[in-house]
């Protein structure tokens, strides 16, 4: 039993240990399947369905109405067309009636609001497309800044390693008084640093996680870790390097211009529903109608007048059944303005849409400038990154040795191994950059991130 126990504990804490790796694929998946604007846009593009349909019966479909009753009365009734007569009755009724009517012509209405309603799930659907675009765009960046800070992490990792390695090497130079112990307080201060430098460095690796873990709508930073990516800082001239392209491509493709632009087309067709209300209606109608009756007493100036047999119920159901058809017009002269103002206000909206049309080409060419601007940036601060990287490479390398034989101070040292650290930082940063802008653009311009 014992044994038992200590097996099961072990898998537990195994099961507890497990940890899930998410890609950046992965992440993109989840985001676009759990975030809130995306599950809000799956009932919008649900609820825009609905409303096609209903507008699609309203125009084309009949409608059906059964209705049934029954009722019971008891009471004297006094007659006096032919001659004084009190007539007292127990009597129970009942009618039924199926009726159906379909529109003919309702002012272009319906039509318009099953126009517009059709317009509406194109947009919302369209919408949603964005929606998932955004999240991916955002849970991109979000990503590439958790890499990014690992990277750092490794760097602050491996300058705080040569910090303590020296450290190490001044306190056994000055054991034997080969150094100063001036040079080996320095060290200190700056092995000091370097570990405050690492520790910020991974809170905000930690910070970053969990940021992202939010927008995943996951909760637990224990359970799941990111893989890692390789950097392509390719710049691809051929794909990002016109601006002219890019922008075209972007008003032409982006599907939230798409959606407003549909915006615009359904309020158009408001306009003429609201119309709908200055001319006619005409329906055509029919029905079917039964009622029947059965006496259980009827008395006549106090005289039993029962009749000999009454028609059953199930007699009536079917041998009294009336039928009625017929087509209606209805012409609304004067409604109290009722027409006018929605007319008025449609177009108000049509024009709303309009200026929101206008307005997101504008923003959109701004986007895609912005974004070539800071692609072609940090082109330029890849190569200045890779020389500056070299250079620090090499200072650190002689005054590393200058050093070592005496030639050199301990500032001199420090201070390119600060720039040293500062350069590979700038490389890597400059290097995710481009990846970065590249997927910006690519957003912008409305194509697919994967």
């Amino acid at each position: 039993m014992r044994r038992i126990l200590i097996m099961a504990l072990a898998l537990s804490g195994v099961a507890r240990a497990q940890v899930t790796t998410l890609s950046l694929q992965d992440c993109v998946e989840i985001g676009v399947t759990r975030s809130t604007p995306v599950l809000q846009g799956n009932n919008a593009v649900a609820l825009s369905a609905t409303q096609v349909l209903e507008s699609y019966g309203q125009l084309f479909l009949p409608d059906l109405t059964a209705g049934a009753g029954y009722n019971y009365s008891v009471g004297n009734n006094f007659y006096s067309t032919v001659g004084p007569e009190l007539v007292r009755t127990n009597r129970s009724a009942f009618d039924y009636q199926l009726t159906s009517s379909i529109n003919i012509f309702s002012g272009y209405t319906n039509l318009s609001a099953w126009k517009a309603a059709k317009l509406g799930h194109q947009s919302a659907e369209l919408s949603l497309e964005w929606a998932k675009e955004e999240i991916a765009q955002d849970i991109t960046q979000s990503y590439l800044q958790v890499i990014l800070d690992r990277k750092f992490v490794d760097l602050d990792s491996d300058n705080l390693r040569i910090s303590k390695g020296r450290e190490d090497q001044l306190t056994a130079l000055t054991d034997v008084g080969q150094r100063a112990k001036t040079d080996l307080y320095q060290q200190q201060a700056q092995t000091s640093r370097d570990q405050l430098t690492l520790i910020n460095a991974r809170n905000q690796l930690r910070s970053d996680k969990i940021l992202l873990l939010k927008k995943l709508r996951l909760d637990s930073l224990e359970k799941y870790e990111f893989a890692d990516m390789p950097i392509d800082d390719d710049p691809r001239a051929d794909s990002y390097g016109n601006e002219s392209t890019l922008v075209q491509k972007a008003l032409t493709d982006r599907v939230d211009q798409e959606a407003l632009r549909i915006n615009t087309e359904a309020a158009d067709w408001e306009i003429k529903r609201y119309k709908g209300g200055y001319l006619p209606r005409v329906s055509f109608g029919a029905g079917l109608y039964d009622a029947g009756a059965y006496f259980n007493t009827l008395y006549v100036n106090h005289a039993d007048a029962m009749p000999a047999s009454q028609s059953p119920f199930y007699n009536q159901l079917y041998k009294q059944i009336n039928g009625v058809f017929g087509i209606n017009a209805t012409w609304n002269i004067f409604d109290k303005y009722y027409t006018k103002s929605n007319v008025q206000a449609a177009r108000i909206q049509a024009d709303n849409t309009r200026i929101d049309l206008q307005d997101n080409q504008v923003a959109i060419v701004s986007q895609v400038r912005q974004a070539y601007g800071d692609y072609t940036t940090a082109i330029q601060q890849v190569a200045t990154a890779a020389k500056g990287l070299v250079a620090a490479q090499a200072a650190f390398d002689n005054l590393t040795g200058r050093y070592q034989q005496g030639v050199s101070d301990f500032i001199d040292l420090s201070n390119a191994q600060l720039v040293l650290l500062q350069a590979k930082q700038t490389a890597v940063q400059a290097s995710l950059s481009i990846m970065l802008q590249k997927r910006v653009i690519d957003f912008y311009t409305g194509h697919e991130l994967k």
